[in-house]
């Protein structure tokens, strides 16, 4: 027991010297705020470990003990501040650098087991014949049931060149499919999808604002105004998280001109305020622009929202965006830990700060209602007057289509999938032509009545018409791919075709504003 006290004297001892050390030196860096007390709280926080260390009637953790502490002070600050393990931290490395050692694969959880929802066209698994809907039952003899999407990603990603062996459950096949896949370096596009919507109208996804984003995003511009005769176009940033905010630069570079501000970022410290313009032309002139965002849109898809309404060089049709306006700075803390911290705040070119107050709580509000905020203008001849407190409110609100109660539990159990990875095994001929027709939706039926989902008649027939798109899209989708997937997706959202409607009047952006006044 002595050996113990005296181990724990000696961890005690160093903690108060390293903490007498570091409130001395912050005392005296933060002296001018009067914060007088930090060195006597440290010494109090000494104290208590202290006694917990030598009196608690069980043994404890000192380290544990430690972690709770710094886990309480990140619990102060704003959400996006927390210490992560190292491993966390490379996962988001990952994500933002658009590219892991994989198999390449999208995957989701099906009867229990991770299932794939599509390969991603010329990976590994694209080349040896995963398809959507095969359920991957084990890897490497390791039974995958009831296994997470994280623990299944963390087997099937590995060093580019080595090798890892699956065995799927596949529809309509009796027997299980074993797959030998070496891994390969996996790039994730940043734009899943563009393409024409309408004449001389261009439709662009960008899903986020990863290492790849300024560049795929150029690449699908040029490809559509060179080779598809697109003048006008639709830039779509719903539900796109954010990323690296020199993508979130460089994509708002696109489309203004040299000089014009971007974004500040505004901190505390003198280092942590910078200003970024643009420092290119636009490429293609100032064609008419309307850009779509949603509750989902945060971090640098307001950037880019930001910059473009103020010099009102976009048009905005959707929702109020999330308001994540921080910036963070991630610093290695030791082999095993990171630390995020939020050192400073967006500003748009106007003066509006998008982070928005209380962000989690705040993102519940109806935001179709305008918010009594300071005012603020836009930059551009027309001085219209814009919304602050917190995200960007579009020009045209527009919110999505809320699903009822028995689309919810169909979306839920992922019928819609799974009628599709059935329906195609047994027609394997569709043409793309394809429409839902009644004795399909009958069969569809019988699946939503296997599954013990309740319904009536009239609210299957009231919903019959999103119940006929999603069947079509993920048959399509499994068909066709991505281009099936969006071709009826594009077709049947609200707000893309609101766009369209829009720049159907318009030759500029201009005339877009114009066209609200009316």
């Amino acid at each position: 027991m002595s050996k113990i006290l005296a181990r724990y004297r000696a961890t005690i001892l160093t903690f108060t010297i390293i903490a007498v050390f570091a409130g001395g030196f912050l005392v005296a860096k933060l002296w001018a705020q009067k914060v007088t007390n930090l060195h006597q709280s440290l010494q109090r926080f000494s104290y208590i470990l202290n006694l917990i260390m030598v009196d608690y009637v069980e043994e404890v953790d000192g380290e544990k003990l430690i972690k709770s502490a710094v886990d309480g002070m990140m619990q102060a600050l704003d959400p996006y501040s927390e210490v992560m393990e190292l491993e966390r931290y490379n996962d988001l490395k990952s994500r933002l650098d658009a590219e892991f050692g994989g198999i390449g694969i999208y995957i989701g959880t099906r009867d229990n087991y991770p299932s794939v929802i599509s390969p991603i066209e010329g990976t590994p698994a694209y080349k040896v014949g995963l398809i959507a809907g095969d359920k991957i039952v084990k890897i490497e003899d390791k039974p995958t049931e009831n296994m997470t999407i994280q623990e299944a990603m963390k087997l099937l990603r590995g060093v580019p060149g080595t090798e890892v062996n699956i065995t799927c459950h596949r529809e309509g096949v009796s027997e299980l499919l074993d797959f030998k896949i070496i891994r390969d370096t996996i790039r994730i596009k940043a734009v899943p999808y563009a393409g024409t919507v309408a004449n001389q109208i261009g439709y662009i996804r960008l899903a986020d604002f990863s290492k790849v984003a300024g560049t795929e995003l150029e690449t699908a511009i040029d490809s559509l105004f060179h080779n598809a005769g697109v003048t006008k176009l639709i830039f779509d940033l719903r539900s796109n998280p954010g990323g690296y905010l020199q993508e979130g630069y460089e994509v708002s570079d696109l489309f203004l001109a040299k000089g014009k501000e971007i974004v500040t970022a505004r901190g505390r410290r003198a280092d942590a305020t910078r200003k970024f313009v643009a420092t290119d032309n636009e490429k293609h002139g100032d064609f008419p622009l309307v850009l779509l965002v949603d509750r989902g849109s945060a971090s640098a898809s307001e950037i880019v929202a930001g910059a473009l309404q103020d010099w009102e060089r976009a048009f905005i049709i959707g929702d109020t965006t999330f308001g994540k306006g921080s910036v963070q700075n991630i610093m290695t803390i030791d082999e095993n830990t990171a630390i995020k911290i939020t050192n400073a705040y967006w500003y748009t070119p106007s003066g509006r700060c998008i982070n928005r107050p209380q962000e989690i709580k705040a993102v519940l509000r109806d935001t179709t209602k305008k918010e009594k905020e300071v005012k603020y203008f836009t930059l551009g001849p027309q001085k219209r007057e814009i919304y602050s407190g917190g995200g960007i409110v579009p020009d045209y609100h527009m919110a999505y289509r809320r699903l009822n109660e028995l689309e919810s539990r169909i979306v839920s159990q992922g019928l819609f999938f799974d009628f599709a990875v059935k329906y195609t095994a047994i027609h394997k001929d569709l043409a793309p032509e394809f429409v839902v027709t009644e004795q399909i939706l009958n069969e569809f039926k019988t699946l939503v009545t296997a599954k013990k989902i309740e319904f009536t008649q009239a609210k299957f027939d009231s919903s019959q018409e999103y119940i006929k798109q999603e069947i079509e899209r993920e048959i399509k989708a499994k068909l066709f791919g991505t281009k099936g997937d969006y071709e009826v997706r594009l077709r049947n959202d609200e707000q893309v075709q609101k766009a369209i409607e829009f720049l159907q009047k318009a030759n500029t952006t201009a005339d877009l504003f114009r066209e609200i006044k009316k």
